[in-house]
This record gives structure tokens, C-alpha cells and sequence, in this order.
């Protein structure tokens, strides 16, 4: 329910906010339980946003020729295949995109991203093919996409989150890829799925991050395109404009994101998917209430859970959070015990040297430890059928987040090394082709043999 005096909605009329429920799953043991939430795409990092997942959907999306995933050509250039099904422009021109993820069109950085490995995924089979033109279809496909996946483990660990969760805790966690060689790290008796509490409320940290306005900048940094959020959700349609995809990226790569915190832009909590309505949903009180919806246990129950003592009283929060946010929590709260666990997490102070608190540390790394491993295909690990030769493994951890960008571009000249961090004097742009940069020689399967 609403409350009558609320600011934004009651205007309208509104009392109340739609919110469905999580669909229901069956309990692991198959018995008689506290309801369980079901997870509709796969738990592991093996590129179902791009591929599917499963095998209905990975078909979908192939070619059934020379490894390649699905694509539409707009102005010789690919692009992810259209979905006119799910939305069109308002003249049915433009069509909404097809992906391994259903989310893909929610806004058009969204769907740039996908792109972008989409091409990635084309890309490395196209070398593949010309390093071994007689191997077959299904050869080609998943011998690209075992490239691709370890690819994007790679940028994960190396790259996002050694800043989300700060680079000694990753250390010291083993969450950090060797400089080379191969790990022994999977533990078969390892569940590795997402945990409700990752799903429902730490891994939804980034909707703190989101800025208003989607920024895409020109190729000498003019500010080409700022696009209101809450009017660009399930309208990527300016992504087929010449430019925009290079535009987009320089976005992305140069535009900051807001701080984890307890502030949030009013396009998402005010005016999520509003489009042309007069009026959208709260996505803070959905996170909050899909909490709830999921039995999740209160922020005073996970502080408990990963180290932290206990909050008895309203100063007991003072180490983590600041006095303002206390205050507010106080007025919203009857006692700590009561508090949510998103803004709890969200409301702590951040760690020297990381994105976030103390229990969005824990939680989210834990699930990153859990995935690493638990996954036997992971892509430094050794001892199994899948794991890389020597010199492929070295060649997959030259692979960066701006290598794949200039790559699958259209035209990107420039770009930092280290495009989750914005340019500065320690992280300079420069030329695809610099040094900086490396390639991936993807010649070190020049001996392979396919396993299909």
C-alpha cells in the first residue's frame, strides 16, 4: 500500500503498487517446506547471456553454419537478430533485439553489451574457421564459445571485481587469476548456485549506480546523446543509428557512475518503466518487498552471518554507517532488528579500496567464491577435460574488457586500458592497436582438436 501524503504517486491517485510474485520452484529434497524462489536462467559465469540457457534457446539463436550466432545486417554492419514479437518502434520500423538473456532490451547499454559479445562470439569462430576449415558447425560453435565464456570469467575476475570488492580481498580470497599457470581450486561438494540472498539483494547494489541520463559521446568527446532513463526502457532502437554503437561505448567507458549508497536516481525510483505513463513503479520498494516475498532474513541477521556484531541499539551501526543514515533508518524502523537487509547493505560506509560495505563484501563475494569454485569448466582450472593448453590459458589472460570493446566496435580509435576505470593520467586512452592492450592470439589453437 501507498500512503495517502506520498509525494509522487498520490497526485495520481495511486494506493497501491503492482507487484508479482517470484515464480515457485520445487524444494531441492522435494519435500514440504518454506516456499522456494525459482531462477530462470542459469547460475553459472558460462555466457548464457549471450548463448542461452538452454538448448531451445541456444538454437535460437545459432546459424547452424560456421559456428556463427544468429545476427541481421544494418548498414554492413551485424547486429543482434530482431525480435519485432516483443516491441517495435512507434512507426514499426525498428524491432527490439534477440539474446541469450530476455532482458536484453530493458534499456540500450543493456543491449549494446550484448552486441558487442554477440560479435565477439562471431568473431572468434570466423579465426577458428580459418585456422581449421574443415572442422564442422558444431565444432566451430562451441570451441569459439569455451573461448568466449573463459574470456568473460577472465574480465570478471580480473577486472570488475577486484573494484567492487577491493583487490586485497580478492587476494586473499583466491578470487584473483594467477599471473599464469593453472589453479586446483574446484571442490565437487560445492553448491554452486545463486544464493536467494545474492539474487534478492546484494548482487541489486548497482541500481545505486545508475545515473539519470544515459550519456553516448562523439569520437572527439562531445556529449552527442543523453537519454532519460525512464524513457529508454524497452526502446533500444537508437542503437541502430549510425554512430551510436561507437557513441554508446564511449559512454559507457567515460561516463561515472553514481556511488553505492543509500541516494538513488528518481528514474528508477520514481519513474521505473514509465515510457509515455504518467506516472512509473519504485524499484527500491520492489527490491525491499522481493526481500520479503523471498523470507529473506533481516540486515541485523547477515550482519551476524558475515562477522560484524550484532546492532542492539541504534549506535551500535555508528562503525559501518554514518549518522545521517542512522537517523533515517530510526524513523523508518522500530529497532535495528526490523531493518531491510538492501538498505541496511546499501546504507554502510564503503571499505578503503572497494565499491562496498562490510555485508555487501561478504555476501557478494561469497557468491563469486562459490562460482569459481564449484565450476569445474572454469577457465584456470586444471585436471579436466575442458581445461586450456598451457599457452592458451596465457593468451586467454591477456583478454581485457577494452580489448573485446575495440575489437567488436565499429570504429573505436581510442579507448583507456581499463575501461571500468574512467580515463585519467594513470589510465590514458589510447589506440586499439597500442600495446597496452593486448591481443589475443587466438593461433594458440592452431593444434586443437575438436571434441565434436
Amino acid at each position: 500500500m501507498l500512503p495517502r501524503i506520498d509525494p509522487v504517486f498520490s497526485p495520481f491517485g495511486e494506493r497501491c503498487m503492482e507487484f508479482a510474485r517470484s515464480l515457485p520452484a520445487p524444494r531441492p529434497e522435494c519435500n514440504f517446506g518454506p516456499r522456494e524462489q525459482m531462477n530462470q536462467i542459469t547460475g553459472y559465469l558460462d555466457g548464457s547471456n549471450i548463448y542461452g540457457s538452454n538448448v531451445n534457446s541456444a538454437n535460437a539463436l545459432r546459424v547452424f553454419r560456421g559456428g556463427q550466432l544468429r545476427t541481421q545486417n544494418v548498414r554492413g554492419r551485424p547486429y543482434l537478430p530482431d525480435n519485432p514479437g516483443e516491441c517495435t518502434d512507434q512507426t514499426n520500423t525498428l524491432a527490439c533485439f534477440s539474446a541469450g538473456d530476455g532482458r536484453v532490451n530493458e534499456q540500450i547499454d543493456l543491449a549494446l553489451m550484448h552486441t558487442i559479445w554477440m560479435r565477439e562470439h562471431n568473431r572468434v569462430a570466423r579465426v577458428l574457421q580459418q585456422l581449421h576449415p574443415r572442422w564442422s558447425d558444431e565444432a566451430l560453435y562451441q570451441e569459439a564459445r569455451r573461448i568466449v565464456v573463459a574470456e568473460m570469467q577472465h574480465v570478471t575476475y580480473n577486472e570488475f571485481l577486484p573494484i567492487l570488492l577491493g583487490r586485497d580481498y580478492t587476494d586473499r580470497s583466491g578470487l584473483t587469476p594467477r599471473e599464469k599457470g593453472w589453479t586446483r581450486l574446484y571442490d565437487e561438494k560445492l553448491r554452486g548456485g545463486i544464493t536467494n540472498v545474492f539474487a534478492t539483494a546484494a548482487f541489486r547494489y548497482g541500481h545505486s549506480q545508475i545515473q539519470s541520463f544515459i550519456h553516448g559521446y562523439g569520437m572527439f568527446g562531445n556529449l552527442k546523446e543523453s537519454l532519460e532513463m525512464s524513457k529508454q526502457h524497452f526502446a533500444p532502437f537508437m542503437l541502430y543509428n549510425d554512430g551510436a554503437v561507437d557513441d554508446m561505448i564511449r559512454g559507457l567507458t567515460a561516463q561515472a557512475s553514481q556511488e553505492v549508497d543509500r541516494f538513488f536516481s528518481n528514474q528508477i525510483r520514481d519513474h521505473l518503466f514509465q515510457g509515455n505513463l504518467d506516472i512509473g513503479l519504485d524499484l527500491i520498494s520492489l527490491n525491499i518487498q522481493r526481500g520479503r516475498d523471498h523470507g529473506l532474513p533481516p540486515y541485523n541477521d547477515w550482519r551476524e552471518v558475515c562477522g560484524l556484531p550484532r546492532a542492539r541499539t541504534w549506535n551500535d551501526l555508528e562503525a559501518q554507517m554514518d549518522p545521517s543514515t542512522i537517523t533515517i533508518l530510526s524513523r523508518l524502523y522500530s529497532s535495528p532488528d526490523e531493518i531491510d537487509l538492501f538498505p541496511g547493505a546499501v546504507g554502510e560506509r564503503r571499505k578503503e579500496g572497494a565499491m562496498f560495505g562490510p555485508t555487501l563484501i561478504c555476501l557478494v563475494g561469497d557468491q563469486f567464491a562459490r562460482l569459481r569454485r564449484s565450476d569445474r569448466f572454469f577457465y584456470e582450472e586444471a585436471g579436466q577435460p575442458s581445461t586450456f593448453s598451457d599457452r592458451q590459458l596465457a593468451e586467454i589472460k591477456r583478454t581485457s574488457l577494452a580489448r573485446i570493446l575495440c575489437d567488436n566496435s565499429d570504429d573505436i580509435q581510442l579507448i583507456q586500458p581499463l575501461v571500468f576505470v574512467q580515463p585519467s593520467f594513470l589510465n590514458q586512452r589510447v589506440t586499439c592497436a597500442s600495446s597496452a592492450i593486448p591481443f589475443v592470439d587466438l593461433r594458440a589453437w592452431a593444434s586443437e582438436r575438436p571434441a565434436v
